[in-house]
């Protein structure tokens, strides 16, 4: 039987001893890791190939949300969740299971090692294991959502240096202009055309893709940062990584109660500026005090 939620109870059954481990696991596919994860690439080791990892990050994140729509698939009964394991929307595809495939595979594809790639579906399959041990998942889901990661991460090794030679006959800013206008799109047919969750609304999408490709843009005309600090110091790195990530996940969360999730558009501004205070200020900031 298809989407079946005793499966939940069958790995509790066989894993009693694992609820805290999937708890903390389940986390590994959150927002705030992939903030920490691409971030502190982009910053301090390799800025265009962690770029394109979080752009990577926002087709899937896009998609996954429109999949689910079209799907509509409803979680499992809740008195299959564990306490205090919260899960907005829809169900299919697990979103957790997909992102956490396109991410840090796209991380590995990057960097090529073999060990990297191989902890790389390690994490993703513990996670997707996690949402059904939680249960916040059909197992289906999980499937459903590593298959559609992987075809993601194929199209993005195999389609990229394509997409590059494509996109080089045009201007520079095109792609970012197009990309933003996506997003924006998305949030007036969701806003105004859409039924919408209150607790998971476009929002968060939306504002993820115009504030990567806004920011994105106006660094590459008004910053264009290097890595590799001026002056050779290392610890200047370190404090570009953990001054930014203060911000960043400060802003995500001290922004809540101004800008709360259940307006979509206010939803959209903060994730929006969160992407854009990576992207563009932050770097802006940094470059001006020589960090």
């Amino acid at each position: 039987m298809f989407f079946d939620p005793e499966i939940t109870n069958v790995l509790r059954d066989a894993l009693p001893w694992a609820e805290s481990l999937f708890r903390v696991i389940t986390d590994f596919g959150a927002e705030t890791i992939f903030v920490v994860l691409i971030f502190t690439g982009y910053w301090a080791y390799k800025k265009k190939e962690s770029m394109q990892v979080g752009i990577l990050l926002v087709a899937s994140v896009l998609t996954n949300y429109w999949l689910k729509v079209a799907i509509a698939n409803p979680r499992p009964p809740l008195s299959y969740r564990l306490p205090e394991v919260d899960a907005p929307n829809f169900s299919t595809p697990s979103g957790h299971a997909q992102n956490s495939t396109v991410s840090y595979g796209g991380v590995a594809a990057k960097a090529r090692r073999w060990w990297l790639t191989l902890a790389a579906a390690l994490l993703s399959i513990l996670i997707g294991v996690s949402r059904v041990y939680l249960g916040v998942h059909y197992l289906e889901d999980i499937i459903l959502g590593w298959g559609v990661g992987i075809v993601i991460l194929l199209a993005y090794i195999y389609a990229w240096p394509s997409a590059e030679q494509f996109l080089s006959k045009y201007r520079e800013e095109a792609p970012y202009i197009v990309l933003f206008l996506v997003g924006f799109v998305g949030v007036v047919i969701c806003a105004y055309l859409l039924p919408q969750p209150p607790d998971d609304n476009f929002g968060l999408t939306g504002g993820l893709i115009m504030g990567i490709s806004l920011g994105i843009l106006l660094e590459k005309k008004f910053v264009n940062f290097s890595v590799e600090p001026h002056d050779g110091q290392k610890w200047r790195l370190v404090v570009r990584v953990i001054i930014g990530l203060v911000l960043m996940l400060g802003a995500m969360l001290g922004l809540r109660s101004f800008l709360p999730s259940e307006d979509i558009w206010l939803r959209t501004v903060r994730y929006g500026f969160v992407l854009l205070l990576g992207t563009f200020i932050w770097p802006f900031i940094f470059k001006k005090l020589n960090l």
